[in-house]
């Protein structure tokens, strides 16, 4: 049972639909957002958010195995663009997440294997298997956000632009995002130490750079068929909220169509891009060499490059980004655009695509498991568990009430037992 502190918590982080429009939810995140800790301080399993669906948020799930390869390739890419955004950047380096490609291996496929926990089992039943993965990341989450608040000359890191005029990717993004609307950038913190570091603007940033490509620019990634997209945004509503994100900073949540997301990545994403430095340099290099050996070989630029080109932004056509593009990563970015087009084109290539994608995603997972097992880890296989079980729909008792409840059967069975014993001896002494 929830105490009466986390009732009042919740009641008033509920969102009440029409409450604010589309400009003021924006201005709401980017200014008060990035002062407010990124957890809620509500604990709470699925069954008692008022506003779920749980049918809408399954769908949401089936809707990830339709598109499977898809929605994966998107995630890994904005993986890669994310690390460009200095507030992210800032708390990867101080808990030192990417220390050397074996960490940044490690880090990236914990990173993996939740997220797909999430998409393909239970997160709603307090005993299930996604419900705990979720559990884990907000106490990793809150870990960092300890680690990242404390102030020291060792950790504290401070902005580095010098080596900015010598970086050739900054310079062609400079040229070819002439056109781009700079009134943001007074509005975001683009530094390291922003005043709330894993604020509830970053917790949102880092949920809507998994939903932003699917939401926004589905074909650019070969998902023409959206049926049942609503439900994996409410499916990302529903992972925010219990990864702590408080309900009027979570976007999924009010549905805000498709233009909301594009401003997003224009005024928010793309900003970023321009704020380049060695640090930023060493830890996007770090993520693509750790990340080549599970997708096909882009490097920060080709990343950029692609994805650009692939929105069709008014005003960009890459010829500087492109030039620095090698023949092999122009070769690679041709196989993935066809990929794309056989994926619209035919379901069952899209099918045998998806089934071969997570085969080899088990088995790179299933391998990652077993070394983290054999050095004290605790993940497990992939579960596969599209229906959730009816049991996590009612409330479960607490575990003292259980027992007590437990206890009281036992003992009511015991001294039933008895009762039928001295039954049977009186009967046998009158005989």
């Amino acid at each position: 049972m929830e105490t009466m502190e986390e009732e009042e918590r919740r009641i008033q982080n509920q969102f009440i639909p029409g409450e604010l429009t589309a400009d003021e939810r924006f201005e709401d995140l980017l200014i008060e957002g990035q002062l407010i800790p990124g957890d809620s301080g509500v604990y709470e399993d699925g069954r008692q958010i008022p506003w779920l669906d749980m049918d809408l948020a399954q769908s949401g799930q089936t809707f990830f195995q339709k598109h499977y390869a898809s929605i994966l390739f998107a995630h890994s890419l904005y993986f890669g663009l994310g690390f460009g955004f200095k507030p992210i950047t800032g708390v990867v380096l101080k808990t030192r997440g990417f220390h050397g490609i074996e960490q940044t291996t490690k880090r990236l496929l914990s990173t993996v294997w939740h997220v797909l926990t999430w998409y393909e089992s239970d997160i709603i039943g307090c005993y299930a298997k996604g419900f705990k993965a979720i559990t884990r990341i907000r106490k990793t989450h809150e870990a960092m956000r300890r680690r990242s608040s404390r102030k020291s000359n060792a950790d504290t890191l401070q902005d580095d632009d010098a080596p900015g005029r010598d970086d050739p990717l900054l310079a062609a993004l400079t040229f070819d995002m002439k056109f781009l609307d700079t009134s943001t950038f007074e509005r975001l913190d683009l530094s390291y130490d922003p005043p709330e570091h894993m604020s509830q603007f970053l917790m949102a940033l880092t949920q809507i750079s998994f939903l932003l490509p699917v939401m926004a620019h589905p074909q650019a990634f070969g998902i023409e068929d959206t049926e049942g997209v609503e439900g994996f945004e409410h499916l990302w509503a529903l992972i925010g909220h219990l990864s702590g994100l408080e309900d009027r900073f979570n976007l999924p949540l009010q549905r805000p169509g498709k233009e909301f997301y594009v401003r997003f990545w224009r005024e928010v994403f793309m900003p970023s891009f321009l704020v380049r430095d060695s640090k930023i340099v060493a830890i996007q290099d770090m993520f693509y060499a750790s990340a080549n050996s599970y997708m096909p070989q882009l490097s920060p630029a080709a990343g950029l490059y692609f994805y650009l080109n692939q929105a069709q932004l008014d005003g960009f056509n890459g010829t500087e980004l492109y030039n620095l593009i090698t023949w092999k990563e122009k070769l690679n970015l041709l196989t993935i655009r066809i990929l794309f087009t056989l994926l619209t084109w035919s379901t069952i290539f899209r099918e045998s695509v998806n089934w071969i994608t997570r085969k080899m995603m088990v088995g790179v997972l299933e391998n990652f498991n077993r070394d983290e097992a054999g050095a004290g880890g605790d993940l497990t296989t992939l579960p596969i568990d599209m229906e959730w079980s009816r049991k996590y729909r009612q409330p479960s008792l607490p575990i003292m009430q259980r027992w007590k409840k437990t206890q009281a059967i036992m003992s009511m069975m015991s001294t039933a037992k008895i009762r039928w014993k001295n039954r049977g001896r009186r009967a046998s002494a009158k005989f």
